[in-house]
């Protein structure tokens, strides 16, 4: 039988072999559950993830790096229907420099339900994060549809750092387990059939990597844009530039392409020529500069055999770059996105935005021999491309391909036309395959609400870039403790305190910076301004707060989100002046927690119902729960409220909504189901993430610790 899932799960990471200088087994390697057994009618898998610190290399450039159970980027994988049990143990060192204490972790695409919507990972909203030396054990039940879908950090930036891996969901167990049984193994060939045939499974999970740990960069996003500003121990803005590698399943090599100096933008994709599939450790001809103790580093290989098809899911996980993914002399069928089934689209690359995941079908139908896999650098001109190899039975899978090296320069983004939803998902079906996916028809509903966002870009006053929506940047902290349990207790906490339209009909300001931005740690109350929709106006200029839009139980909700200048509505006080250069626009990955949405539009200019109106699809749009919003366009979105719980959506490029560009969907809250009986405990004080990273307080907080700060001196 053709549809084999389990064949390769054991291969979800690549068949390459690595330079094992820091690694328990090879990266993206599955955990090993720590037992199986029935539980509660099904079957209950259980896993410890220990995250500790290490020092490695992936792409041949040594660096701290986060490792879980000593794997680099493992993957998660369960049965749909099963218990996910997990014990997440802290080891990493209290001296480690990060944004944040702590760390959680956020089950990407993932429907957190009932007890689950307090376990989505996003800390201070629904829980406090796990600090160093701290263990929390908890379980939620696998809901979601058969898909892929990746677990990340979601507190302190410790994703860019190697704290991820894929998370994949096969179809029901067909064995339903019973107590008393043997344990039972740890994957079943499933129930029911999937939708599609396959002979193996691959995984390419994404990621572009730097060659300084997260935090070091993400400190100086929060000092002083406006060099008026600037003080020796303020320091200045830096943007994080542009990757020095793109690894495929943790492997790469930050020499295949040029890489350009500063900042890494150039007017140019650089030239890639990867040169050898190995790079040995120690000195080389390759590195001729490295230590003696450098560990080398590999690409990933998948290995194919002639006439067979391989499922693909390519997952990018990571901070900053919109990818498109090639095939070379081979096309491939995109059949599922974001964990959906799509209608069949073909072509031989595909685009893959930050947070997204979209599955191929490629069939090995071409004479044997290796064959590139590229994975280009999209809206960020100079960024480097990575390289991995398609290897087929019988060829020499130790070198690359004797073909020439595919150049970034001449591979586009949009590279396959738009994704429609699967046709047997939007009528009443009895097939079982089916079934996994659509119980009910995936139609989408007449919507009830209307909520419009604006993008922007604002510089506040004291000199800190931002990132906003209607004009308000989201700060997450203070209160130090979860918003979610302040909600539990009072509903009406959000709406009674929040700010009020003026009476008189004067505009509405706004509060500028507010209290939170200047502070490095705050305490147990609230500080920051609530921003209300439905209640507070839009403010007329940039302001920081908590950014609150909440949602009826069941009522069907459509989000227009503009994306417009880095300026606009009155986002830069040095104007006029240098400020009213800066209309620089970006494309945001736009990702909602707790729920899937349909896109019913995209496109560019503002959305406007008269001209854009006629173009929504609202028969068989995907449904999706990652959006690409276009540089200088619109998207158009629509969802069902009824996962009781506080659902950020926010753009996925990681330095993005760490400044704020995120607001929290507050959803049925009277409905929302009790917390688990234990939790992190939450500390007296925490940081605040719009802290402006004094140079004194960082060398306070961290002295000489030996790991990476910004330039204190």
């Amino acid at each position: 039988m053709r549809r084999q899932l389990l064949i390769a799960l054991g291969a979800l990471a690549s068949v390459a072999q690595a330079q094992n200088w820091f690694y328990s087994a090879p990266p993206g390697t599955p955990l090993t559950p720590t037992s199986v057994k029935p539980y509660k009618g099904a079957a209950l898998v259980e896993f410890v993830l220990n995250v500790t610190l290490s020092y490695g290399a992936p792409s041949c450039f040594a660096r701290p790096i986060v490792l879980v159970n000593g794997i680099f980027e493992p993957a998660i994988v369960m049965n749909q229907g099963d218990y996910y049990r997990v014990k997440l143990i802290n080891n990493l060192p209290s001296d480690f420099p990060s944004v944040s204490d702590g760390l959680s972790i956020h089950y990407h695409g993932l429907r957190m339900e009932g007890t689950a919507a307090w376990l989505d990972g996003v800390s201070y909203v629904d829980l406090c994060p796990i600090k160093p030396g701290m263990t929390f054990e908890y379980e939620f039940q696998i809901v979601n549809s058969p898909g892929s879908y990746f677990w990340h950090d979601h507190n302190a930036g410790f994703k860019g750092d190697g704290l991820k891996g894929p998370f994949i969901i096969l179809p029901p167990r067909a064995t339903p387990p019973k107590a008393g049984e043997a344990p039972l193994p740890p994957l079943q060939a499933p129930a029911v059939p999937d939708l599609w045939e396959a002979d193996g499974d691959y995984t390419l999970l994404l990621s572009d990597w730097y060659h300084a740990t997260t935090s070091s960069m993400f400190f100086r996003l929060n000092m002083p844009f406006d060099g008026a500003k600037v003080t020796p121990d303020t320091g200045s803005w830096n943007w994080i530039g542009n990757p020095q590698a793109i690894l495929v399943n943790g492997q790469g090599f930050y020499g295949d392409c040029t890489l350009y100096p500063g900042l890494g933008g150039n007017t140019a994709p650089p030239p890639c020529a990867p040169p050898a599939l190995t790079v040995p450790p120690g000195r080389s001809a390759l590195l001729p500069w490295a230590s003696s103790n450098n560990p080398g580093c590999t690409h990933s290989v998948f290995n194919v055999e002639e006439g067979k098809t391989y499922r693909l899911r390519l997952i990018n996980g990571g901070i900053l770059v919109y990818m498109t993914v090639c095939f070379e002399g081979h096309n491939v069928t995109a059949i599922a996105a974001d964990g959906m089934p799509v209608q069949p689209v073909e072509g031989s690359c595909v685009d893959v935005n930050n947070g997204q995941r979209v599955d191929v079908l490629l069939t090995a139908n071409q004479p044997a021999a290796n064959y590139w896999i590229t994975v280009a650098s999209q809206f960020r001109t100079g960024a480097p491309a990575g390289y991995a190899m398609l290897s087929y039975a019988g060829a020499n899978a130790t070198v690359l391909p004797a073909t020439p090296v595919p150049q970034p320069a001449n591979i586009t983004a949009n590279a396959l036309a738009p994704m429609y939803m699967l046709d047997k998902l939007l009528t009443p079906s009895t097939d079982p395959a089916v079934l996994l996916y659509a119980p009910k028809p995936l139609a989408p509903p007449p919507a009830d609400q209307l909520v419009v966002v604006n993008l922007s870009q604002p510089l506040l006053p004291q000199g800190q870039l931002r990132w906003a929506l209607n004009n308000v940047a989201t700060t997450r902290t203070p209160p130090c403790g979860p918003l979610l349990s302040i909600l539990k207790k009072d509903p009406k906490y959000l709406a009674k305190d929040a700010l009020q339209a003026p009476a008189n009909g004067a505009e509405f300001n706004g509060t500028a910076a507010g209290p939170n931005v200047g502070i490095h740690t705050g305490g147990s109350k609230r500080t920051s301004p609530i921003y209300y929709e439905g209640t507070t106006p839009a403010p007329l200029y940039p302001s920081v707060g908590l950014h609150i839009v909440e949602l009826s139980g069941g009522k069907v909700i459509d989000v227009i989100v503009n994306n417009g200048p880095a300026n606009g509505y009155n986002g830069d006080y040095r104007t006029p002046g240098v400020g009213v250069n800066r209309t620089a626009q970006e494309q945001h990955p736009f990702h909602l927690h707790g729920h899937h949405f349909w896109v019913l539009g995209q496109g560019l200019g503002r959305f406007d119902p008269d001209t854009s109106g006629p173009t929504l699809n609202s028969a068989n749009p995907a449904l999706r729960d990652t959006v690409t919003i276009p540089m200088g366009g619109w998207a158009y979105l629509r969802f069902v409220a009824d996962n009781p719980g506080i659902w950020p959506f926010h753009c996925h490029i990681a330095s993005h909504v760490f400044m704020g560009q995120q607001l929290y969907f507050v959803e049925d809250i009277g409905h929302l189901a009790p917390p688990p009986s234990k939790t992190p405990k939450c500390g007296n004080s925490c940081r605040s993430n719009f802290a402006p990273y004094l140079k004194s307080w960082l060398r306070s907080k961290w002295g000489t610790s030996g790991w990476e700060l910004p330039p204190l001196y």
